[in-house]
Order: C-alpha cells, then structure tokens, then sequence
C-alpha cells in the first residue's frame, strides 16, 4: 500500500489557457489539473473536475497558463552550433560580437549555412532547434531572427515550437 507521501501531489490553475493541441486552441476561461508534474486534465470553467480532484482547489493566475517551459530569450537557429567559448572578459556587451573567435565558430558558420540552403537546409535546421527544446521542456520561446537572414528563415519556425515573434 502507497503512503499519501508517496502519490503524486494534485493542483490546478485556473485562467485563460494555451493548450498546444491545435494552431491557435485556446481556452479563454478553464482550468489546468497537475498530477505531480504531469498534466492530468484541461477542463473548460463550468465543467466539473476529473475524478480524484474534486477537492482540489484551483489557484487563480489572472492570466495566461502555457504548458512547458517558455524561454524568454534565445537565438534558436544558432542552437545547432556547439557553445562558444569566451576567450576573454569584455569591458561592455557590444564588444564580443567583433571577437576573432567569434566571427570563425558562430557568425560565419550561421553565415555559411543561411546562403547555403537549397530549401531543404534551413526547414531542417528549425525542426532540429524546435526538438532540442521540446526535449528540454521548452513550449514556447523568443528568438527565431538569424541576423541578416530573418526573412529568410522565420518562414520556418511554424512548427511543433510556439514562437512569440509569430
């Protein structure tokens, strides 16, 4: 016999809800049920609640309820390059953009890629970026831009990944 310590603890949220089940599926007044760190249950106010949550009382969050985790910022395209190593420290921000080191491991490599693309490169590039964040819990995040190559790739980001820009 399971201790109560050992169930997964139960929640919920109420407010206006993102559920990433559909292109713009929202649910404007509902609540979110948690059992432990999984969602049990998206219910719609009104609606009673799922079978063992009856006395659970819902946390009103007065706004918008995403699942997963929401980057608030990031260059998601550069996300396929390996983590530059910071040769030195700068005096102000605007300084490492001119690093030697810099233009060889990230700016041109990005640059290379972006003029590169056949059509099947870039779409490619978005799905690979869009998976490493979803593995790591990421549902939403800020930054599809890849320098001067915007246009271009922005396209893309229309996936499995919510993008604040769109």
């Amino acid at each position: 016999m399971n201790s109560p310590a050992a169930s997964p603890r139960r929640w919920a949220l109420s407010g206006r809800i993102v559920t990433m089940s559909g292109e713009d599926d929202v649910i404007d007044d509902g609540t979110i049920f948690m059992e432990g760190s999984r969602i049990a249950a998206i219910v719609p106010a009104g609606n009673p609640p799922p079978a063992g949550f009856e006395a659970v009382a819902a946390v009103s969050t007065g706004g918008t309820i995403y699942p997963g985790l929401i980057e608030l910022h990031n260059h998601l395209s550069y996300n396929v390059l390996p983590l530059w190593l910071v040769p030195q420290a700068f005096q102000n921000r605007d300084q490492w953009q001119n690093a030697q080191s810099y233009k060889t491991s990230v700016t041109g490599p990005m640059k290379a890629i972006a003029l590169a693309d056949d059509g099947s490169l870039l779409p490619a590039l978005v799905r690979y970026v869009e998976a490493k964040c979803l593995v790591a819990g990421v549902t939403t995040s800020q930054g599809i831009t890849l320098s001067n190559w915007s246009g271009t790739i922005h396209k893309y980001y229309k996936g499995a990944l919510r993008a604040v820009e769109i």
